[in-house]
């Protein structure tokens, strides 16, 4: 996925907020398990490709097409950082895991420590882990 961080970053001030260039990273939402046991490999075509940022205001996360690798106009998601209880990343060999806790449910995304074509992804994610 190639996608410039100036038009992310364009996108979110686009859509009335403050962008922030080092908090921003690439997570692919898994397929949930039921779509799995009901699909099986088939399952991948639920992947679900996403640009987040999470600052101090919250996290909006921004669907990137899959087959274009561009931005889903419209289609993102503003979670206030009242209603995020718990934001945790667990390490695994190629990435980590990372789970938003709100108060309306959990989100899951799968974040890789390196990106091809973002190079910005590597710096963003230590810059996120330190804080």
């Amino acid at each position: 996925m190639v996608l410039k961080l100036e038009d992310i970053t364009t996108y979110i001030d686009s859509i009335g907020y403050s962008s922030n260039k080092e908090c921003i990273i690439w997570g692919t939402a898994m397929p949930t398990g039921f779509s799995y046991a009901l699909f099986g490999a088939v399952s991948v075509l639920d992947l679900k490709y996403n640009v987040l940022q999470l600052n101090d205001s919250g996290i909006i996360i921004i669907p990137i097409s899959s087959t274009s690798g561009k931005i889903i106009e419209g289609e993102y998601i503003a979670i206030p950082k009242e209603e995020v209880t718990d934001i945790k990343f667990s390490k695994g060999m190629l990435g980590y895991t990372l789970e938003v806790v709100t108060s309306k449910g959990n989100l899951k995304f799968k974040v890789r420590k390196k990106m091809l074509g973002a190079n910005w992804h590597s710096a963003n994610l230590e810059n996120i882990l330190k804080n």
